[in-house]
């Protein structure tokens, strides 16, 4: 058997629900462990009482720092992705987690500890996290944290519930309830005292409205409500430590830490395992397993739904390649034939995010659904994709008839994800009418984007240098549509009038002629007219018999691939690739390869 790397970690997205001391401590956690794609969600008006240590307080103050990692507030989803490029958490107000939706996180983390149930779904992430009392693991989510102080603190829990609320404070130095300070009616809070300071008992703290608000013991004071707060009658408004360290109250508490690992360990459970994949004639490993059938038919109906979550769950197992991908595009192949598939290629800087943002827009304008698959150039460092074709595309992903997945390149030279195709199949199936590739780049060998899409439109810009000589080659070929973006910049004009020379010399009798194009992405010049042509080039495929033709083209070319990738995955054996190891062991006497080819295969295990 062999064995590849489930998800790196650090390409892992991770969306939280709060910003208090617990969330922040799960945040910073995951953030020290190279986790650092993360989004906290909160209230408008968060009741964060140890504000030091939570980043909530970024909503009000537009930065806090707890302990040695920094959060910042975004105003809109798609600022996110700016945040975490400056090695930022990143904070907004969404107390309806409406951004879920838009994001579709790997993990998602209640961790608001409402000590019940707010609306949190195993179906919101590919892996759900809840944090306490109310949550039962496999009804509310995929696991759940205890929070209870004593012998199981942090258990995580993959089938039942958390203990039960106690309604008793954890024990501090032996004082529980004593060292909580509770609202004593309705009103406004105001602040006497700051965070850090010691206290003796019976000092006045501060106030709701008319009411004092004094300190029940010696301490130092760790926690307080914001200044003008509103708070109802029984709210928790403060604590103090009994311990009476000073240095305890910039710091998060043991508990927190406790629980922040064991969110941390069951992510790393999930996503940090081997996978194994059977060679061919062995019985499955237990990854192939991982996802029941039931879950998997569950999925799919949620796919048929168009639920948002149940689309990125998928898509994760596809792009993962695991080998419950197969079984799940097993039970939705039927309904994937709907969608009419439009690949965006053309060389870096011609402005490919922009120009496929403006075809959205027209395509929704006529009422469409659309999919977008934006491949994005793998990140040196982390081999993930950048996220770029989303912030750019910021204005669009929010709306609900949109779909928008990022994914890396991983090295492939096509310009698209090998698993591209399979996220459309997804797309489709979930009801999209339309889903556009974007490639993240084309060159003379990057032709995958034919066997993907229905109709390809290939972007340049004037005076691009090796446009026409790469014309010349196969790039040309597999356009349906040129475009000239950009089309306010000087010699425009000349280069499409050279295109479409280029193209009447090599005219296919038998093919369309591809249309040529001037446009200005930036003020949508030209989208129309655009638009016009891919729903003209549909009807044409149509009418002739062809688009049918190239459904089965892309089936077959998948088979292939599908088949390739197992014969390979079933040849290299631990015992050839020893062997292979040993020849090239003989530089002296290197056999050629050839010969090298020829013992592989007479190598079995």
């Amino acid at each position: 058997m062999t064995t590849k790397p489930s998800k790196p970690i650090y390409d892992l997205v991770v969306g939280i629900k709060g910003a208090g001391e617990m969330a922040s401590a799960v945040a910073r956690r995951l953030y020290k462990a190279n986790i650092r794609k993360i989004f906290m969600l909160e209230a408008p008006n968060p009741l964060a009482v140890r504000r030091m240590v939570s980043f909530c307080e970024a909503l009000h103050e537009g930065r806090q720092t707890v302990e040695d990692v920094t959060a910042v507030r975004v105003d809109t989803p798609g600022d996110i992705a700016c945040t975490w490029s400056r090695g930022e958490i990143a904070v907004m107000v969404d107390p309806d987690w409406s951004s879920l939706e838009i994001i579709n996180p790997d993990v998602t983390v209640d961790a608001i500890l409402a000590k019940k149930n707010l609306g949190t779904t195993p179906r919101e992430a590919p892996l759900v996290i809840a944090l306490g009392p109310g949550f039962s693991a496999g009804d509310d989510a995929h696991v759940v944290i205890e929070t209870n102080r004593g012998h199981h603190l942090g258990r995580i829990i993959t089938c039942g519930p958390a203990a039960p609320n106690t309604g008793i404070p954890g024990s501090i130095a032996g004082i529980t309830r004593e060292r909580v300070l509770r609202a004593p009616a309705a009103g406004r809070f105001h602040a006497v005292r700051p965070i850090g300071d010691l206290v003796k008992a019976g000092d006045l703290l501060g106030r709701v409205d008319d009411h004092k608000i004094l300190a029940p013991l010696d301490g130092a004071l760790r926690g307080l409500l914001r200044s003008g707060t509103a708070v109802t009658r029984g709210e928790k408004i403060g604590d103090v430590d009994p311990r009476g360290k000073i240095e305890f109250c910039p710091t998060i508490s043991d508990k927190a830490r406790a629980v922040a690992g064991s969110v941390l360990e069951a992510i790393l459970r999930a996503y940090n395992r081997p996978r194994i994949t059977p060679q061919i004639g062995q019985p499955s490993g237990p990854d192939e397993d991982a996802v029941s059938d039931a879950e998997l038919d569950a999925l799919a109906e949620d796919i048929f739904s168009g639920r948002v979550q149940a689309v990125s769950r998928a898509i994760t197992l596809v792009e993962n390649e695991t080998p419950a991908a197969g079984r799940l595009i097993d039970r939705i192949w039927q309904h994937t034939a709907g969608a009419y598939r439009i690949g965006i290629t053309g060389p870096p800087g011609a402005g490919k995010s922009t120009f496929t943002a403006q075809l959205v827009k027209r395509f929704r304008k006529t009422g469409l659904s659309v999919g977008v698959v934006a491949i994005d150039p793998s990140s040196p460092f982390t081999g993930g994709a950048f996220l770029g074709d989303r912030l750019r595309m910021k204005d669009i992903s929010q709306d609900p008839g949109v779909f928008i997945r990022s994914m890396a390149t991983r090295g492939n030279r096509g310009g698209l994800n090998r698993q591209a195709s399979a996220v459309a199949d997804i797309l489709a199936a979930a009801g999209k009418d339309v889903v556009i590739f974007e490639t993240a780049g084309v060159g003379q060998t990057e032709l995958d984007v034919m066997v993907m899409a229905d109709t390809i439109v290939l972007l340049t810009v004037p005076d691009a240098g090796d446009f026409i000589q790469a014309m010349k080659s196969g790039t040309m070929e597999i356009a349906h549509i040129i475009v000239v973006n950009k089309s306010d910049l000087p010699g425009a004009g000349r280069m499409k009038n050279d295109i479409e020379t280029v193209l009447a010399m090599r005219q296919d009798g038998d093919r369309r002629p591809a249309a040529v194009r001037l446009a200005d992405s930036v003020n949508a010049t030209g989208i129309k007219e655009i638009h016009d042509d891919i729903r003209a080039h549909r009807d044409y495929l149509k009418g002739k018999g062809i688009l049918q033709k190239q459904q089965l083209q892309r089936t077959a070319a998948l088979v292939r691939t599908l088949v390739n990738q197992r014969v390979t995955a079933s040849f290299w054996t631990s015992e050839r690739q020893k062997t292979l190891k040993a020849l090239l062991r003989q530089p002296g006497n290197l056999p050629s390869p050839y010969a090298i080819a020829r013992k592989l295969f007479d190598t079995s295990e």
